[in-house]
């Protein structure tokens, strides 16, 4: 009957750290899905010229000391969308992200 007590307290303290890590890992994540979601709201609205379709970049942002978002770099082979992701996205209208973060977004445009 004692191993059996142990052994249920030692499964508790397991699934509460369990439960506890995964949550942690979840606020985390949220931050970058927020702005890869503003972006990618941002850009649904502009109309996507036919030279940029098809086309993939991996986008670098990054929050400055005075709190607004700085592109930080755009890769891309593609020089047409490079120039369409610096004109389409309005970094004063994102909202705060954490300043110790470098944000990476991959961005595809469908054809």
């Amino acid at each position: 009957m004692k191993k059996i007590k142990i052994l249920l307290i030692a499964m508790l303290a397991v699934g509460i750290g369990t439960a506890t890590a995964n949550d942690i890992e979840y606020k985390e994540d949220k931050g970058a899905k927020w702005v890869t979601t503003q972006i990618y709201e941002m850009l649904a609205d502009e109309d996507i010229p036919d030279q940029i379709r098809g086309a993939k970049a991996k986008i670098k942002i990054a929050v400055a000391d005075d709190g607004k978002y700085r592109l930080l770099s755009v890769e891309s082979n593609n020089h047409f969308l490079k120039e369409f992701l610096k004109e389409g996205i309005d970094f004063e209208s994102l909202e705060p992200g954490n300043k110790n973060v470098v944000y990476v977004i991959p961005i595809e445009i469908a054809q």
